[in-house]
């Protein structure tokens, strides 16, 4: 269970606890010999190099975020109309199609009315369901 109260005896048990740890560390220091002195020499400036490595990316990484961002450089206007770009052609691209699909039509109904026009019948014929039942069995 949780209580408000504060927990008086926490800062004496991590005080100890951490002058044991420095004391141990301490004894153990003492013990190490020239050759693993210089390893660890080694291991300690190998690290310290790769974690300056790793602070100057993210550096870089960050600063190339920033540039593109930015609202006045043209590569912001680039990357919007590369965005805008696709939706408009696929809009003009649909009105190409609809007025192709409409001539298309235009031109089969006329050509319709034109066989209708110039045939042998007269155009009360083509009114009559029983001819137009016709005209589907003869296909």
């Amino acid at each position: 269970m949780k209580t408000d109260a504060p927990d008086t005896l926490r800062p004496t048990v991590e005080a100890r606890l951490s002058q044991q740890l420095a004391s141990r560390l301490h004894l153990a220091e003492q013990q190490i010999t020239p050759e693993q002195s210089e390893r660890l020499k080694a291991l300690r400036l190998m690290a310290v190099a790769q974690a300056r490595a790793a602070v100057a990316q993210t550096a870089v990484q960050q600063g190339g975020a920033l540039t593109l961002t930015g609202p006045f450089q043209w590569k912001s206007w680039l990357f919007r109309t590369s965005a805008v770009l696709p939706l408009l052609i696929l809009v003009a691209g649909l009105m190409v199609l609809q007025d192709y699909q409409q001539e298309k039509f235009i031109r089969v109904t006329a050509d319709i009315d034109t066989a209708m026009l110039l045939g042998e019948l007269p155009p009360a014929a083509y009114a009559d369901p029983g001819f137009a039942r016709f005209l589907k069995l003869e296909r």
